[in-house]
């Protein structure tokens, strides 16, 4: 049976339309595959939000959270449950466990809104159908602001709704969230001295317009063969309706609403979502990607149509970009092609000073096609570009020259001693065929447990294992199929004579005298080796130690909170003394506020707070990332001594997050 060198060298115009294939393919891939900046994870915890108007913690405790806990224990495969019992709000953190598979995922938060509903007729009067939210996998990579000098509350609401339903039309879009949209209300103000002199209480005005704002069955009127349905108007349409509905007082007197109130449209108040860019009003715009889209493609179509969308607005109105995933991804490849070149002319040159040019060019080559050939089986594997496998090809960069420089040094070797061709050209690549597949198996199965890891962790970082078992199994197959085929005609070699001693080099020679001096001292050698792992382990712990740099990214963000009970305005005062005192630092660009909650999952990476009135935080944006570091401490110091009161904590974006990490 032929080996796999032999077959390529008798069918070498198969091997060489077999490589056309890998290149183009590979950029063809490259260009079409989807791109990202993190790979997609399956979260699976879900959001149970119940809101109790008028109760304290303690009741929300025993009324509401107890008996949902209750119910959710019953749908299995429950990792833990933690709940917060707040006055007015009970909010619970489901976690499945790591095993259940993503599949199954959809099935289970069906099981729990069934739980719920089970338990909701058990809930106390006045408390909220409870709310759902198990979508905290998607990440809203393009988020914006919209300011608008000079316009309401009214007009950036009606506007903000144009522009999600012009979103989300687009092709690849997947979600749309608006943050920091005032809530409408009608504000009805009695008079109290009036509503004394007629002897009528609140909770009468309060029932009769509950009644009154209720659709009712009212029945049907036969005339004939035909059945009619009778509609009784009771809903209000206008203002007017409400001014005009009819009271009674203890005296039997008549009078309307109007006569006792002033009735008028406002927002409710304390708004619990608000934004602001540079201390302007503003509403968010969260932009969320469909799963195997381009982001890169996607963020040049959504940039076209917000600048569409902007021109067509009135003067004023003006997006700000906060975060924008697509920039980002866009450095990581150039990044990556910036270290492809590198690593290719790295392995020439160093090739060239020890093997000859040409050997390096034939390994350098295959390297390129490696990679680009792994494109083609990862795309076809519905495989993505993101930070874990293109990171997974840096660090494969060293690994995928090894089989090919057995194989070139073989040819060589063989060659100068004599060797015809085409024997020299298969002789090494039969003989290592199998030690190199074992080699190349072996390094494969190292980072198996990344992939086998069932948490998020390993979910997250299973493309480094895939990545490099498909680069590292092409690397070996090329080696034994292209770099017989290039040495064929590219590699010059000259013949040594039969007696010659190809190994009696100045190199070979210096190299043969440190292993003769090390074999006769030994016990000095041994010392030596100890010594230097002792110096190690003393070196290695002033080294920063973290498993995940943190990105380098030129933006922070800052949680801020408060007692419970603290007001949402104290909050909203203590935020824009802080950013008036961050925007005199020349090195700070932008400052973006939120209140009450996180306003998106706009990073994979990025923690996301409850929702609370007395919750706050700032996305701080930098000039560099260079600039973090030597602001970062001071500011911590500054909110520290200036906001005791309040827990505090500046954050950069880091792969491995915690929320109380423990040193």
């Amino acid at each position: 049976m032929k080996s796999m060198a032999e077959y390529a060298l008798e069918n070498k115009a198969l091997i060489k339309l077999f490589i056309a294939f890998l290149v183009i393919g590979g950029l063809w891939s490259f260009y079409s595959m989807s791109k990202m900046e993190d790979p997609e994870i399956t979260v699976k915890q879900a959001l149970v939000m119940t809101v109790y108007p008028g109760a304290t913690a303690h009741q929300v405790e025993l009324e509401v959270s107890d008996k949902l806990e209750k119910a959710i224990r019953q749908m299995g495969d429950i990792d833990y449950i933690e709940s917060k019992s707040l006055n007015d709000l009970s909010l619970i953190k489901v976690v499945l466990k790591t095993t259940v598979p993503n599949g199954e995922l959809e099935q289970k938060w069906d099981i729990l809104r069934k739980k719920i509903v089970d338990v909701h007729t058990q809930l106390p009067t006045g408390a909220s159908v409870p709310m759902v939210l198990d979508d905290f996998s998607a990440v809203y990579g393009m988020f914006y602001t919209l300011t608008a000098d000079g316009f309401s509350d009214s007009d950036m609401i009606r506007y903000t709704n144009f522009i999600q339903r012009e979103l989300i039309n687009i092709e690849g879009i997947r979600n749309v969230q608006i943050y920091g949209t005032a809530t409408p209300c009608i504000n009805v103000n009695i008079d109290s001295k009036e509503m004394a002199r007629l002897g009528i209480s609140p909770i009468e005005i309060l029932m009769t317009l509950q009644d009154q704002n209720r659709t009712v069955y009212s029945g049907f009127f036969n005339s004939g063969d035909e059945r009619m349905k009778v509609i009784v108007p009771g809903n209000f349409r206008d203002l007017e309706d409400i001014r005009n509905l009819v009271l009674k007082g203890h005296d039997g007197n008549t009078f309307t609403l109007g006569n006792i109130a002033d009735i008028e449209e406002d927002y409710e108040k304390p708004q619990r979502n608000k934004m602001k860019y540079d201390g302007k009003r503003a509403y968010g715009i969260a932009i969320a990607m469909e799963s195997g889209y381009d982001i890169l493609k996607i963020g040049n179509t959504v940039t076209e149509k917000i600048e569409e969308l902007e021109n067509g607005l009135p003067s004023g109105f003006k997006f700000n970009k906060v975060f924008y995933q697509p920039e980002r991804v866009s450095d990581a490849i150039d990044t990556f092609i910036v270290n492809l070149i590198e690593s290719v002319l790295i392995v020439i040159v160093i090739l060239m000073l020890t093997m000859g040019f040409r050997s390096g060019v034939i390994i350098g080559t295959g390297l390129v096609i490696t990679v680009l050939g792994s494109f083609v089986v990862l795309y076809f594997f519905d495989g993505t570009l993101q930070r874990v496998s293109l990171g997974a090809f840096i660090v494969a960069m060293g690994m995928l020259v090894d089989n090919a420089i057995v194989v070139v040094d073989g040819i060589l070797v063989d060659s100068a001693r004599g060797m015809k061709k085409p024997q020299s050209l298969v002789h090494t690549a039969n003989i290592t065929a199998r030690p190199l597949l074992g080699a190349t198996l072996i390094a494969i199965i190292a980072f198996m447990p990344v992939s086998l890891s069932p948490d998020m962790a390993g979910e997250y970082a299973r493309d480094l294992f895939i990545v490099l078992a498909v680069s590292l199994l092409l690397s070996w197959i090329l080696a034994l199929v292209h770099v017989p085929i290039h040495s064929e005609h590219y590699l010059k070699i000259k013949t040594a004579d039969d007696n010659t001693n190809i190994f009696n080099t100045p190199l070979y020679r210096k190299f043969r005298g440190m292993l003769t001096f090390l074999l006769h001292h030994k016990a000095g050698t041994i010392i030596g080796i100890v010594l230097l792992l002792i110096v190690s382990v003393c070196c290695f712990s002033f080294l920063p130690q973290t498993f995940f740099p943190d990105l380098t990214y030129n933006q922070i963000y800052m949680e801020y909170k408060m007692p419970e009970g603290t007001r949402i305005e104290k909050v909203e005062k203590d935020l824009e003394e802080i950013e008036r005192y961050l925007k005199t630092n020349p090195a700070i660009t932008h400052v973006t506020t939120s209140l009450g909650g996180t306003p998106a999952r706009y990073n994979l990476v990025r923690s996301v707070a409850d929702p609370s009135l007395r919750y706050g935080e700032l996305i701080i944006d930098f000039k560099s990332h260079k600039d973090i570091d030597n602001c970062m401490q001071d500011l911590q110091e500054y909110m520290n001594r200036h906001y005791p009161d309040a827990f505090i904590r500046l954050k950069k974006y880091n792969t491995m997050y915690m929320e109380f990490p423990i040193p």
